[in-house]
């Protein structure tokens, strides 16, 4: 008696008896398969995972004109909160306990703390007040205001009172000599979106790290900042384009950082970081560009 055939030893036999045709069209129907589930695949890690993982960019600098009392100072960077209309109360959750767990000794915001056509309620305004107070910092903590901030007065006034009463600076075309102990230290640079760069490197020196913060990016390319000793730059805005198709790239180009964002890079006097984030905007999906907080260490 002939044993009988198992069922893949069948399958690879149709497929033998296949004409060309058949083979070319099954091989099509196999491959369009295949793209449908990395798609669909895709986009499920797009709404529903992606945007809840909040991963954290480290960075540790080595650099002479760091003095010594600021050695092993640690620095944590966010932007583009955009809480309200995406950001729901279990994400901030998430995103301000890694905050505080990194004790970093300086914070700093990088802009877009509200989203654009969020109302702010009373309720809101203090929970993000509380929130915020809650970061313990040392050294200090600092904001740059973002295009979300400025829409109207109205908006300007509840972020400016929101950091004001969670005792965050924020510097608009200016700078900041951050110290620890001591009289040296280095310059925290903060720029408005509509950058006056005299005015921001009022007073700045060669011979101090000179860290440089603007919500956009493509400020860093203009050519004044090649006669300063900018140390690093650190800029947000694009959301790491929030959506980042593999090969094609970014679905979309943000004003502010459409010459400059992590798919068009330039070659710049210095070393710069463009940071994907921690909200959404406009779609409630992130992409191969998931939520972010950058954490800076002075090495010794």
């Amino acid at each position: 008696m002939k044993e009988k055939k198992n069922n893949s030893s069948l399958f690879y036999d149709k497929i033998w008896c296949m004409t060309k045709l058949q083979k070319i069209l099954f091989v099509i129907v196999a491959c369009l398969s295949v793209c449908m589930m990395t798609i669909c695949f895709s986009l499920y890690r797009a709404i529903y995972v992606d945007p809840n993982e909040v991963v954290i960019q480290y960075k540790m600098i080595k650099e002479k004109k760091i003095p010594d009392e600021m050695k092993d100072v640690s620095i944590a960077y966010f932007t583009d909160l955009e809480y309200g209309a995406f950001e729901n109360k279990g994400r901030v959750d998430r995103l301000f306990k890694k905050l505080n767990d990194l004790h970093a000794d300086i914070f700093i915001f990088g802009g877009d703390l509200l989203a654009e056509n969020y109302t702010v309620s009373e309720e809101a305004k203090a929970d993000m007040i509380a929130r915020l107070s809650a970061i313990d910092a040392p050294l200090g903590k600092f904001a740059v205001l973002g295009e979300q901030d400025l829409i109207n007065e109205e908006r300007l006034q509840q972020v400016n009172d929101i950091y004001h009463q969670a005792q965050f600076e924020v510097l608009n075309n200016t700078n900041r000599l951050i110290t620890n102990r001591s009289s040296q230290g280095i310059e925290l640079i903060g720029l408005y979106p509509d950058p006056n760069m005299e005015q921001a490197l009022t007073g700045i020196g060669d011979q101090t790290y000179n860290l440089l913060v603007s919500h956009y990016a493509d400020p860093f390319l203009d050519d004044s900042l090649k006669g300063h000793s900018i140390s690093l730059g650190i800029a947000g805005n694009s959301h790491g384009t929030q959506i980042m198709y593999p090969i094609y790239g970014g679905y979309r180009k943000w004003p502010g950082n459409e010459k400059l964002n992590r798919a068009d890079g330039a070659k710049l006097s210095f070393p710069y970081m463009i940071s994907s984030g921690t909200g959404c905007i406009k779609v409630n999906a992130r992409l191969n560009s998931k939520p972010e907080i950058i954490y800076l260490v002075f090495s010794r």
